[in-house]
């Protein structure tokens, strides 16, 4: 298998395994104890406070611009180099005025694979021989001097 190859099916993999773990740290409450459980429910009729929407909605947008800069990604766009890099800056600012986050070990472990698999993503784009891809993209041949 060559390198592009390697690096989309890891960029593939990702943008499966992020949306698997945001679903199971959603609705793994029935793996936490009993009383995190009911810690947890009356913590859900709450209101967030301002600063908690406010991270929310950065959070959001980051991830948007996430999900762009990985088919980014997939087409080898010098552009999704930067913009994953930023939006992911964006999604880690504001998330301690997110407030309590609660997660099994099952989700915790695959949010952090998650987080590793995309610093590793966000590694090879930049220093990794598949970097060489990102930087052929978007550049126009040059002409000659003197050609017609």
């Amino acid at each position: 298998m060559n390198t592009r190859a390697e690096f989309r099916l890891l960029v593939l993999f990702n943008a499966l395994l992020i949306p698997a773990a945001m679903f199971v740290s959603s609705y793994d409450i029935r793996l936490l104890p009993p009383e995190q459980q009911a810690w947890l429910a009356t913590r859900v009729n709450l209101l967030s406070s301002p600063l908690q929407s406010v991270a929310g909605l950065v959070s959001f947008g980051a991830f948007i611009a996430l999900c762009v800069g990985l088919a980014g990604l997939l087409a080898f766009q010098r552009w999704a180099r930067w913009l994953t890099l930023a939006s992911t800056i964006a999604i880690y600012v504001p998330m301690p005025l997110s407030g309590t986050l609660v997660l099994s070990g099952f989700a915790y472990t695959m949010d952090s694979v998650a987080a590793i698999l995309w610093g590793v993503l966000l590694a090879a784009a930049y220093w990794a021989p598949v970097s060489v891809e990102f930087e052929s993209r978007g550049r126009k041949p040059s002409r000659v001097a003197g050609a017609a």
